[in-house]
């Protein structure tokens, strides 16, 4: 499964298995990220390195070793310097990046690490660059969608990460697996009951839900999460567990549900089954375009059922 993220750290800092240098065309040292990559992984080594590749087109990258940095590969990505966005620098920027998940994939790299290209002295404005850092991404993994790479973007100033985690958060269920933390997520109440359902998940189902969902809106009305093999599955706007599922290898899975009446209304275990499994369904196979409309469509029949 393919993720993205957002952390503020040095890109020095980072133990992916590529990390992208802010790079010139000459590929020379220079400052800023670049200047720290070529301190961090040896000046000599990496100078000599990329002094035998010699040149880099604007718009594209070149790949050298990781030498000293935890890193085993470290990809030259050649951002161009902003003008007024009319002299193709959108196109350029966004093939930096594309490129430089190419040279990933073809490396045999599980993960890579980036900077905010050109956003530094190459004047790029930080909005635009965040558009084209995650519209490559996302673009490089949905045509790759049976990859699994893991996009971690390093940031040092605050302003920058907000922004980057807003842009991101706009898609942030493709793209960043929900953990606990992500959503006021209150444990289940004591008044609770379990049953078992029997389901069996394909390896393509597991992985959708490992993503989790992380709501966009007071209007999304679930936030659910994996820890391990247990599904947490909470009403968004007061965080309270409804269902938390422990699966089983053998598909007879465990299920907990809260039997608080202000939370959750069911009749029967029978009600409870047909729930879930209609939860599951969307969740492991509805495009996310229509999701929003059926989680409304969903939290308005359990509100019904409570009444």
């Amino acid at each position: 499964m393919s993720t993205i993220e957002i952390r503020k750290t040095s890109i020095t800092d980072l133990d992916t298995d590529a990390v992208v240098n802010a790079a010139n065309d000459g590929l020379w040292a220079g400052s800023g990220v670049c200047g720290a990559i070529f301190s961090a992984a040896g000046y000599s080594k990496l100078r000599e390195a990329c002094q035998r590749i010699g040149h880099c087109d604007t718009g594209s990258a070149v790949i050298t070793p990781g030498f000293d940095l935890k890193a085993k590969y470290i990809i030259h990505a050649v951002g161009p310097v902003y003008k007024d966005g009319r002299h193709g620098e959108p196109e350029l920027l966004y093939s930096a990046y594309y490129r430089s998940l190419e040279l990933a994939l073809e490396s045999g790299c599980g993960s890579i690490g980036f900077p905010l290209l050109s956003a530094g002295v190459f004047g790029y404005p930080l909005r635009g660059a965040w558009s084209q850092a995650l519209s490559a991404c996302r673009d490089f993994l949905d045509k790759h969608s049976d990859a699994s790479l893991q996009i971690v973007f390093a940031v040092l100033q605050d302003s920058i990460l907000k922004l980057g985690r807003e842009m991101l958060r706009s898609d942030a269920s493709r793209y960043k697996i929900a953990e606990r933390g992500d959503w006021k997520a209150l444990e289940m109440p004591k008044a609770h009951g379990s049953f078992i359902l029997h389901r069996e998940l394909s390896p393509r189902q597991t992985a959708a839900l490992r993503k989790g969902n992380i709501p966009q809106g007071m209007e999304d009305k679930w936030f659910f999460f994996m820890e391990g093999d247990t599904l947490f599955a909470h009403r968004s706007w007061t965080g309270f567990c409804i269902f938390r599922i422990d699966f089983r290898p053998d598909g007879d899975h465990f299920v907990t549900v809260n039997r608080d009446p202000e939370q959750y209304s069911s009749k029967s275990v029978d009600e409870d089954v047909k729930t879930l499994n209609s939860l599951l369904d969307w969740w492991t196979q509805t495009p996310y375009d229509h999701y929003n409309e059926w989680l409304s469509e969903t939290y308005d029949a359990l509100k019904k059922g409570g009444e």
